[in-house]
């Protein structure tokens, strides 16, 4: 098999068709998922829902359009019968009770990552999205990029040859301060939650079924992980080695080893900016670079996924199944208790 980068077979967010989003939680990131939807797709931001009136409707009014309806409440969102879809934006603590309120309203769901705070959690979310029949998805976004698609592509074609090892990585030096919500272990803070979920997913990516060898870090003084480092192995040998940080900046980058070939996903892993393709023997083959590289240029995306899933009448992702989310969930927690034990 020749070694080459295969072409994105994905289509342009401004094919996918139209919905309606409803984004509970108005932050950062769905600031970002905003800006994406209405640059990439043809969807609307129907409504925008905070615990503050004064914060929805200045988001309305920044991200939205005159149609946009700004409530002071996340259950005014969900009674809104004109949402089809939610954005579930809030800190990783309220992802849960979100998600199984909006999925009892009978509306779609899309969960910004980590699906839920632990296994248990999550496995709630998947049995009363099944129940009720609507769509579920873990925003696992670098998956449904265009980069994140040539990846599973070169993983399906066995170019690689075996798998032997992966590498992923993903430290950010975020700033020190006791109080924000990344050190507060009641939001959800922590690593392995907000950044060290891209690392252990994408390794699921490659081979979904692992077995946690080990892992140790360092606790921040307020109890979340600061740091850590995990290794996972399959049955026949091949290995996967994580890290995550809050307190120091990493390569942020993966790699995928076999016995044919390596592939090299360069800086960002939770997006990506560039492909190297190796030989067997070290040398380059092949290489391309991306445009998709921040959450604006790229939440469009997994906006435009979701919505052809609903049209298409899918009650979960292909490219992110809920029996993945559930797996990666698992890993966290082994991970957890073994960094706490």
């Amino acid at each position: 098999m020749s070694l080459a980068l295969p072409q994105s077979v994905l289509p342009h967010p401004s094919t996918a068709p139209a919905l309606n989003w409803g984004i509970l939680g108005p932050g950062w990131i769905a600031s970002q998922f905003a800006t994406s939807l209405k640059e990439l797709t043809k969807s609307k931001l129907a409504a925008i829902g905070s615990r503050t009136l004064a914060r929805s409707e200045d988001f309305a009014r920044t991200y939205g359009d005159d149609g946009t309806r700004a409530y002071g409440s996340y259950a005014q969102v969900l009674e809104d019968p004109a949402v089809d879809v939610l954005y579930i934006a809030v800190p990783h603590s309220g992802h849960a009770d979100l998600a199984l309120q909006a999925i009892a309203a009978g509306k779609h769901v899309l969960v910004e990552k980590p699906l839920s705070l632990n296994a248990q959690q999550s496995a709630q979310i998947v049995q009363a999205a099944k129940a009720a029949g609507v769509f579920a998805m873990e925003a696992m976004w670098s998956r449904l990029l265009p980069i994140g698609n040539v990846v599973s592509q070169v993983i399906a074609s066995g170019m690689l040859g075996q798998v032997i090892t992966v590498q992923a990585d993903f430290g950010a030096k975020f700033p020190v301060d006791y109080e924000s919500r990344i050190y507060d272990p009641a939001l959800g803070g922590g690593a392995l939650l907000d950044v060290g979920i891209y690392p252990i997913a994408f390794s699921a990516m490659v081979s979904p079924a692992k077995q946690l060898l080990h892992a140790s870090g360092r606790l921040a003084k307020t109890g979340v992980d600061a740091s850590f480092t995990a290794v996972l192995a399959n049955e026949d040998g091949s290995t996967a080695t994580v890290f995550s940080s809050i307190e120091t900046e990493s390569p942020q980058s993966a790699w995928i080893a076999g016995t044919e070939g390596t592939l090299e996903l360069q800086r960002p892993i939770c997006c990506g900016s560039g492909l190297v393709l190796r030989s067997a023997d070290g040398n380059i083959v092949d290489s391309r670079e991306f445009t998709e590289t921040s959450p604006a240029a790229g939440l469009g995306w997994e906006a435009a996924h979701v919505a052809q899933c609903i049209a298409d009448g899918l009650a979960e992702s292909p490219v992110m199944p809920l029996a993945q989310s559930l797996a990666i969930a698992q890993t966290m927690d082994e991970i957890a208790a073994r960094l706490r034990a």
